[in-house]
């Protein structure tokens, strides 16, 4: 090994630094990354005069008294099993000194801490642990089941339940409990705050909700939702109506069939009559395009698989279909062309899309091309005029 008493002293062509060696400051260092072999030199301009014997002695004193400040360990001294052996009569002094103690300070610490079992008992009663959605259910459809409760509690009682009963599984629990029925009952309320919120909890329960869907059929929900759409109640009270209807009859054959058996087609074409009713009508043709798309699907798929080409004929038969066709909704349909709403818009070319196979007679007015005419050169002018400020920018 080579003693740090050498010194490197440069000049002006590479040298090898050897292991030890003191570099002066100011030199130009480089390393070799492969080797790790470092070589040093004078800077560029420097003639070295500040390296020769008489600085090399001072800088040798200087660097060893840099190096005498260092501490220098002796590994031998401290093993692993040392450093195990000090931690774990350091862990039982530890746990000696905590644990002893006279009998009155283990007495004094039991004065300061109550027994678990005390804390338990006391918790008991609280209500700092979550309850089980059925628990909540529970307790709202008692509110709405109590003849001592206030307005305020029912309506509070019912927007809870709306939220919780979104959940398939919380709906069938709703109704094994006796709420759907409940709530059915609170629909024919002649207080709107409770007709609306009903309709809304009962809309909620039955959607896409084979089971529900069932049970609220069987106990009259459909008839009473027809009756909330009538024009001398209020809007409110309608458009929940609307939303429980529709939650009611899609993606379920028998509430369909029931729906046209209790004339609820006709009471929709009222609404196409009728001024203040938009907002209706729109929603109305909407659950009319999806049930017929719905049984137009099922009808389709049926005869493909019995191997019947000629699908139009087979369509023409859907209930709702002929029924649309018999009481004018094609020409209703059509007279909401001339809306300047462009989402109604929308709709409406929907609905004439799936109805077209039976209503190509009524659709072959003038009126109803003019119309038709009219919607593509205004959408082709706006998408032209787009595209050329699209263009400009």
């Amino acid at each position: 090994e080579t003693k740090s008493s050498e010194v490197f002293e440069p000049t002006s062509e590479w040298q090898t630094i050897k292991p030890g060696q003191a570099i002066p400051a100011g030199l130009h260092v480089q390393m070799n990354l492969q080797t790790g072999e470092k070589q040093a030199k004078l800077m560029d301009g420097d003639d070295g005069s500040k390296y020769k014997k008489h600085a090399k002695a001072k800088y040798y004193k200087e660097y060893n008294q840099k190096k005498e400040k260092v501490v220098k360990i002796d590994r031998n001294v401290f093993t692993k099993q040392h450093l195990k052996d000090a931690l774990r009569d350091f862990k039982d002094k530890f746990h000696d000194d905590t644990t002893t103690g006279s009998g009155s300070e283990q007495i004094q610490t039991s004065r300061h801490f109550r027994p678990i079992e005390d804390i338990r008992k006391e918790l008991e009663g609280s209500d700092i642990f979550m309850k089980k959605d059925i628990d909540v259910i529970k307790e709202h459809v008692q509110v709405l089941n109590s003849s001592e409760s206030t307005m305020e509690q029912l309506e509070h009682a019912l927007d809870e339940l709306e939220y919780f009963v979104h959940q398939i599984d919380n709906a069938k629990d709703f109704d094994t409990i006796g709420g759907l029925a409940i709530v059915i009952k609170l629909m024919n309320s002649t207080e709107s705050g409770l007709s609306s919120r009903a309709a809304y909890v009962l809309g909620s329960a039955v959607q896409s909700n084979p089971s529900t869907q069932k049970s609220a059929q069987s106990k009259g929900a459909l008839l009473l939702l027809l009756r909330l759409l009538a024009p001398s109640q209020p809007m409110a009270v309608r458009r929940k109506a609307m939303y429980g209807l529709s939650s009611l009859i899609r993606l379920y054959s028998k509430g369909q069939q029931e729906f046209l058996k209790l004339n609820g087609l006709e009471t929709f074409i009222k609404l196409f009559s009728e001024d203040k009713a938009g907002p209706l009508r729109v929603k109305a043709l909407t659950l009319m395009t999806d049930i017929l798309t719905e049984q137009f699907d099922y009808i389709k798929g049926k005869a493909k698989m019995q191997g019947v080409e000629e699908l139009e004929s087979v369509v023409k038969q859907v209930p709702l279909l002929q029924a649309m066709v018999a009481q004018g909704l094609c020409a209703h349909v059509s007279a909401l062309l001339d809306t300047t709403d462009n989402d109604t818009r929308e709709k409406v070319l929907q609905a004439l899309d799936i109805m077209m196979v039976g209503c190509k007679h009524e659709l072959k007015h003038t009126s109803v091309f003019k119309s038709l005419q009219r919607l593509r050169d205004e959408w082709t002018n706006s998408a032209a005029s787009s595209q050329d400020s699209d263009e400009r920018d």
